[in-house]
């Protein structure tokens, strides 16, 4: 039979054990703006220090995830897709001769080279932000993304401390918030290894004043171009909240290469000259391209391999190649929407032949809509399109998922029984040169239609030629 003394005595004992139980198990989910979903063990609670710098709470390490919690969420920027957070943006390098630049960006470690700990695990060798200059009012905020490096690190903490916090006060996971007008610095470190860090300029002004831009970025310094054609660097005004971003180009030499107000540079004569871009809101802030333009080479007679015309990136056709549609293609063209009609289908031509002076206007339209290395993925340079031959048609959507509808599935079934092979077809973009093009048939006949259909292969597989341009 239990006593009463020995009732109370296991009593207070359970009582002991459960308030220890609560202890140990209590999670905060706090101020986490990076992963507001994942709680965080508290071993010990934070405090401020009279200087105003908050202790580092060490976050779990998570081999899987090495950049949490501040993963990079998908970055909706113009134009770059979401990427993965392994793939960040690299540390944005001013123009050496940029006035007003930040030398923050070259003190920055960011080594990726994997060093190996000594319990098996690997240490941060470096530190990654998406930016380096912030501006923010006084009782705002603005927190940069963090990448360590490399992404097998197993210890991600961050410390993250303020040099002025009468301007700028920054909170364990690197929440910058304006305290009052001023400039200062906010360096985020490893905790894996404190002397790897990444520092941010901080700007704080009053509520009612407006942010200037302190800095530009291109996403080129230099860019080689023929004559006729464009290229279009892209432009990020630092801070990215700044009032006015308005761009202001020049050229120092027209003769070489002239630029228009959004930047659209055009090649003009051969030779080098420099491209200026001033921000319009701070005139001493700059970044300068270097140009480079060259005559393209003259193509005197178009090339033919076993009587097939070869026009690709590194085969061009002659300016004054200027057949028109061909009859022959036209003629199987005809036969195969007739061929498509009998199986209660219809196929229409939406773009067909095109001149050289076409295709160069349509090229520089998508160069300065999207950049040249966007353009040269799904928009021929002049000279090296096949709608200059008159052998190539794009029938009916100049849509990727074209290749689902019922006229996609017939024209990939049916093409080659009437002398077309699809000319760009998935997964062979590194081959060919040009993306994906479900729409795009290039007339070679039904005897090689043939063998490219049953051999899966491209013309330049088949021929074992090269699609590259020679820039």
């Amino acid at each position: 039979m239990t006593t009463p003394k020995t009732r109370i005595t296991a009593g207070i004992l359970a009582g002991l054990l459960l308030a220890g139980c609560f202890t140990g198990c209590f999670f905060r989910k706090g101020e986490n703006d990076k992963d507001p979903d994942t709680p965080i063990t508290i071993t010990d609670t934070p405090e401020e220090d009279p200087a105003g710098t908050l202790t580092p709470i060490v976050t779990p390490e998570n081999p899987d995830d090495p950049a949490s919690p501040a993963d990079d969420p998908a970055q909706p920027t113009d134009p770059v897709t979401p990427i993965d957070p392994v793939d960040l943006p690299t540390p944005v390098v001013p123009d050496p001769g940029t006035a007003g630049a930040s030398d923050t960006p070259a003190d920055t470690a960011d080594t990726q080279a994997d060093t190996p700990a000594e319990d098996g695990g690997t240490h941060v060798t470096g530190i990654r932000l998406d930016k380096y200059i912030v501006a923010v009012q006084v009782g705002k905020s603005d927190m940069p993304i963090v990448t360590m490096l490399p992404s097998t690190a197993l210890d991600v903490g961050e410390i993250w401390t303020s040099d002025d916090t009468a301007v700028a006060s920054v909170s364990t996971y690197g929440k910058i918030t304006g305290v009052a007008p001023g400039e200062c610095k906010v360096t985020v470190r490893s905790t894996d290894n404190p002397d790897v860090k990444a520092v941010v300029d901080v700007m704080v002004v009053e509520d009612q004043d407006v942010i200037h831009v302190k800095q530009i970025s291109l996403d080129k310094y230099e860019t080689t171009i023929q004559v006729g054609l464009m290229d279009m660097p892209w432009v990020t005004m630092y801070p990215t909240n700044a009032g006015d971003k308005g761009e202001i180009w020049t050229s120092d030499d027209t003769a070489v290469a002239t630029v228009d107000k959004y930047g659209r540079i055009l090649g003009v004569g051969p030779g080098t000259c420099t491209v200026t871009v001033r921000s319009q809101d701070n005139q001493d802030v700059t970044a300068k391209v270097t140009v480079n333009v060259k005559i393209a080479e003259v193509v005197k007679e178009p090339t033919y391999i076993d009587g097939t015309l070869i026009v690709n990136r590194t085969y061009a056709l002659p300016k004054t190649y200027n057949p028109g549609v061909s009859a022959e293609a036209k003629a199987a063209l005809d036969q195969l929407i007739a061929g498509a009609s009998e199986d209660g289908l219809e196929f229409w031509v939406e773009s067909g032949f095109r001149s050289y002076d076409q295709q160069l206007n349509l090229y520089n339209t998508y160069v300065g809509r999207e950049g040249k290395d966007a353009a040269d993925r799904y928009s021929a340079r002049p000279g090296h399109s096949e709608h200059q031959s008159g052998l190539a048609f794009d029938l009916n959507s100049f849509d990727d998922n074209f290749d689902t509808t019922p006229e996609g599935k017939w024209l990939a079934a049916h093409a080659w029984e009437y002398g077309f092979t699809l000319r760009y077809p998935k997964d062979k973009e590194d081959i060919t040169g040009f993306m994906y093009e479900p729409w795009h048939v290039r007339f070679v006949g039904k005897e090689l239609a043939q063998k490219l259909h049953d051999s899966g292969q491209v013309l330049e597989e088949y021929f074992d030629i090269t699609s590259v341009y020679a820039d």
